[in-house]
């Protein structure tokens, strides 16, 4: 038994248990989202279509046979598998509609690469395609490529909307959105020299690996500690259906004191103990329209929903401190609403250049002088 032979029944063991992982982790997620469900399947579904792929390679032996052929078998399975957990981290931040037109763009381009394996068989009257096979890695290299430029805009996009609608913390989407990426352009990076050459193999075959299974647990963990929130996407696809956004009117003063007065008994309810408020349930629990809300905030306020959601629980949190010192800073950010404990640290690093034990350090020192002038 041949050390390519090993190699080749190694990732087999690794991409049927990393799809077991992925799919039995479905059992642990503290709450079920049909988009990351979605993605969590295609991910397993690709993982298992490089399982078999090894298996059609040591069975065949078309590697072991020659690298120009094993090249052949690689691109026709991995055009698809990549695409697929593309798509399962696009899926989860875009529209239905942009993840259309990416299932079409990706189909095209790998029924171009069967086209041309196909006419490259019927020319050749072998596996042996010489030229089409480097037509078809420029193909695969194209579909990689559009896969990552579709996913950083959608990102960037994504992130804009949520500073906008939403006021969660949005390291945990950036952290993992961003991880996800780099793995993506490893692979990229490395699938060239992993196709061609077995001698090389040995080394960017275990590299690859490793990035795939650190992807599989930031994607996970993605699962575990952010929820992408479906109702902003589907009020953003509404949108682009219905055309051009309105132009923002000017708010009567009657209605801006409405909706101050809303939003004032809305803090004095504890609205913003609510992690997961964004525009769009505000908007409802209000019963004031959600461009309404955007206008008085942005002509009114001059401020932002998250910025301004965030002062408000940047003051409720000093207050608690103040009266219940006796409180961890882990209870102070789940009662004022932050998502985290390292969200409400970085608020009061930017607020008051150190951290929420500091600041109360800082008050009881301050305290203790004026308690001695009243004695």
């Amino acid at each position: 038994m041949d050390s390519l032979y090993l190699l080749q029944f190694a990732c087999f063991i690794f991409m049927i248990v990393n799809a077991f992982f992925v799919a039995l982790s479905h059992l642990h997620v503290r709450w079920e989202n049909k988009r990351y469900e979605h993605s969590r399947w295609m991910i397993v579904v690709a993982l298992i279509g490089l399982a078999i792929q090894y298996v059609i390679q040591m069975v065949f032996g078309f590697r072991a046979a020659d690298d120009s052929l094993g090249a052949v078998v690689n691109i026709l399975v991995y055009t698809p598998c990549f695409s697929l957990i593309s798509m399962g981290i696009y899926n989860i931040e875009t529209t239905r509609s942009n993840l259309r037109k990416m299932i079409l763009m990706c189909s095209g381009i790998y029924a171009a690469i069967i086209v041309v394996f196909c006419v490259g068989i019927s020319l050749h009257h072998s596996l042996y395609i010489r030229e089409g096979l480097y037509l078809m890695l420029t193909l695969f290299c194209v579909s990689v490529f559009y896969c990552i430029y579709m996913i950083i805009q959608e990102m960037i996009r994504r992130k804009n909307m949520l500073e906008t609608m939403a006021a969660t913390d949005l390291l945990p989407y950036v952290r993992y959105s961003r991880a996800s990426v780099i793995i993506l352009w490893l692979a990229v990076l490395a699938m060239p020299v992993a196709i061609f050459s077995t001698t090389l193999l040995y080394i960017v075959g275990p590299a690859v690996l490793l990035a795939l299974l650190f992807f599989n647990l930031t994607f996970v963990a993605l699962g575990s500690s952010y929820i992408p929130t479906e109702e902003l996407l589907d009020k953003e696809e509404e949108n682009q259906r219905s055309g051009e956004k309105k132009p923002l009117h000017q708010l009567s003063e009657e209605r801006r004191n409405f909706i101050q007065n809303s939003l004032d008994q809305w803090c004095m309810d504890l609205g913003y103990k609510d992690c997961n408020v964004n525009m769009l349930t505000l908007s409802r629990t209000l019963c004031i329209s959600k461009d309404e809300l955007s206008v008085f905030f942005d002509q009114y306020l001059k401020t932002t929903f998250r910025i301004w959601l965030g002062d408000i629980r940047f003051n409720a949190a000093k207050k608690m401190m103040l009266e219940f010192p006796d409180y961890s800073n882990d209870i102070i950010s789940a009662e004022c609403g932050f998502s985290a404990r390292t969200y409400l640290y970085r608020i009061f690093k930017s607020k008051e250049g150190c951290t929420p034990t500091e600041w109360r350090e800082e008050q009881v020192a301050n305290a203790a002088p004026d308690d001695k002038k009243q004695d």
